[in-house]
Parts: C-alpha cells; structure tokens; sequence
C-alpha cells in the first residue's frame, strides 16, 4: 500500500527527496541508501507524493515534478522525476516568508485551503519543510493536518514536536508527531554529537566546542537572518550527549557563500583535557550536499509515522524523534535512538 505524502515548501530538502523517492522507484535495481531497509511492510518505494505547497508564485500552479526545479533551488538533480500528477498549492505565509529576497511573487492560500487539499487527496503524512523562524507558520500547518487528520513530521526548528500543547492535540486525535528539525544522514550535529558521546564516555573532561557552518544554498540565505532558532536545536543537541558536563559551546551557520551551491561546509573543534589535565584538540571538516543529506532521514520518517498511523498510536514518537531529529521531546546517544527506533518496529515500545 502506497504512504500518501505532502510536503509544505518546495524548496531544496524537498526538491533531494521527490527527486530520490522516484529515482528509486524508476531504478528498481538500486538499493536505498537509508538506515532502515523496511519499516513494518514499508520500503522507500512505497512513499508517493500526494500534495504540495508553497508561496512562491514560481512554484505554485506547477506540477511538484517541475517545481522541484524551479530556481531559488539549487539542489544536485540526479533525477528528472516524470510528472506527478500533484499540483503544488498556495498556503499561508504568515512568518514563513524567507529573508533575502528568496521569494520574487508572493502567493497565498489558507489553513482552510490547506485542510480542503489534504482531504480531497487522502495525505496521511505531512511533511513541514518551511524555513528557519517560520514558526506561526509552521503552527499553521500543524493545525491542517490536524483538521485533515495526517500525521506531522516537523523538519525545522520551530517547536511543534517538543511542544507540549501540540503533543497533547496530536495525542486526542491519535495522530503520530515528529521533529523537531531533521538531524541529517550524515551531518555536522549527529557528528558533532557522537563525538562529544565518545569523550564523555571516556571520561575525557570537555572544555570549549564551536561547529561553524557555511553553505550556498537559499536555506543559507535565510540563516543570515534568522540563525537563533538553528543555533538553539544544535547547540542544545549537542550539549545533550556530555553526560551532565558543563563547558562552553558556539555552533551556528556563519556565512552564506554563493560559489559552494547546494554544498554546507561545517567545521567542528573540541577541546578537552586527559588524565593529568593534558589538552587534546579535535578537528573535523564535514562537506556535504545538504539537502540530500536529509533525504534519508527523512524518507525513513514518513514511514515510521505511517507505522504509527496503522498502529493507532497519536502524540509525539519518541524513538523516531531521539533517531531523526536535533531538537526531540527525548534526546538520546546515535546508538541509543537507533535501537529505540528497531524496538518500536518490532513492536516492543508503544512510541
């Protein structure tokens, strides 16, 4: 059975993941690359888009296979989907208007229009790509796919999954929630994280940490205006692996650099000291392409839900949250998450 999915901001992140969904399914000879091969009876090639939205006039009226193309985005195209037969539609903008003059024609829909959309095409997963700061909008969202009844996978960083008035209201309605702010594939947090674990574990006594980002991509555009809420789920994710340690730590997006494209350049230090107070230095160079990098991630999320979905369960998954997200309701070690997320398909923990 097909997971009917929306996706809110046709942007890059979206772009990599219709893009890999069906270059998948059109290739059935290549094996996804993802950390979950099947979730319940799910694979990657199960997932079809279903809806979109968006507020720019250069995307919205077009089908979502060519939207995906259209510029500010800047994503590697490795696959040309065909036609989708999904018209991307107009939503609310309210704080989800991007800074830096990203949008060129404005194009705005209602909560109402947005709710009517997920109905007459039965999504069940809804996907919330705004950008950073957008968080009125991304509670606009929210509350559609309440009404419409889908589950809401948050992949930024305004806080929906870790609110407890949302988690409540997804819970009444028994619809499963995710996020907060997708923690990439391979990215500079998870990382970041596992780094700072691995001292911890060693006893190694941590002293000062920074991970400085750049990228070329629009979402870096945006970032020059609106870091705080990034800064906030990295910082806080990565503060969350040391075991109660206390040490200075300065993680943020630093530059937007037109040249790199759809590359993020993060650079992570760490200092610390050994027996005796000896320092050690680490450093570490992190390139990527970022909006492929969160397509996995991702790609196993919507089926998680939809696992959930079939199983009845509402509120916040925390396993999948711990696994998937910089900013979760519950923050756990890569490990921990990972077979947090393994019991929850075998059925062994509720969420």
């Amino acid at each position: 059975m097909p997971i009917r999915v929306g996706v809110v901001g046709v942007g890059n992140c979206a772009s990599a993941l219709v893009q890999g969904i069906e270059m998948y399914k059109h290739n059935p000879e290549l094996e996804p690359i993802v950390a979950f091969r099947e979730i319940g009876k799910y694979t990657p090639r199960d997932i079809t888009f279903t809806s979109a939205f968006e507020i720019d006039g250069r995307k919205v009226g077009l089908d979502l296979a060519e939207a995906i193309l259209q510029p500010p985005n800047n994503a590697t195209v490795i696959f040309k989907p065909p036609r989708l037969g999904v018209t991307v539609r107009p939503g609310p903008a309210l704080d989800g208007v991007p800074e830096g003059g990203l949008v060129l024609k404005l194009v705005e829909g209602t909560v109402e229009d947005v709710v009517k959309e997920l109905n007459s095409t039965n999504t069940e997963v809804l996907v919330n790509y705004l950008p950073t700061g957008a968080k009125k909008a991304a509670e606009a969202y929210a509350e559609a796919a309440l009404r419409a009844g889908a589950a809401f996978i948050n992949a930024m960083p305004a806080p929906i999954a870790t609110s407890e008035y949302w988690q409540r209201r997804f819970a009444e309605k028994e619809l499963p929630l995710l996020g907060d702010d997708t923690q990439n594939q391979i990215g500079a947090t998870v990382l970041h994280k596992t780094l700072i674990r691995l001292l911890a574990l060693r006893g190694v006594r941590i002293k000062h940490t920074y991970q400085i980002n750049v990228g070329g991509t629009p979402d870096f555009v945006n970032l020059m205006h609106r870091r705080g809420d990034k800064e906030k789920t990295k910082t806080a994710a990565v503060k969350m692996m040391a075991m109660g340690q206390e040490f200075d730590a300065y993680i943020s997006p630093v530059a937007y650099i037109q040249f790199l494209g759809d590359r993020k350049i993060a650079h992570t230090l760490i200092e610390a000291e050994i027996f005796g107070g000896l320092s050690i230095r680490i450093e570490a160079t992190l390139d990527v392409h970022d909006a492929w990098n969160s397509a996995a991630v991702v790609t196993d999320s919507i089926r998680l839900a939809k696992l959930a979905l079939d199983r009845g369960i509402g509120g916040p998954l925390i396993s999948a949250s711990a696994w998937g997200f910089k900013n979760p309701p519950v923050h756990m070690s890569p490990d921990e998450a990972y077979r947090a997320v393994l019991e929850f398909i075998e059925g062994k923990r509720d969420r």
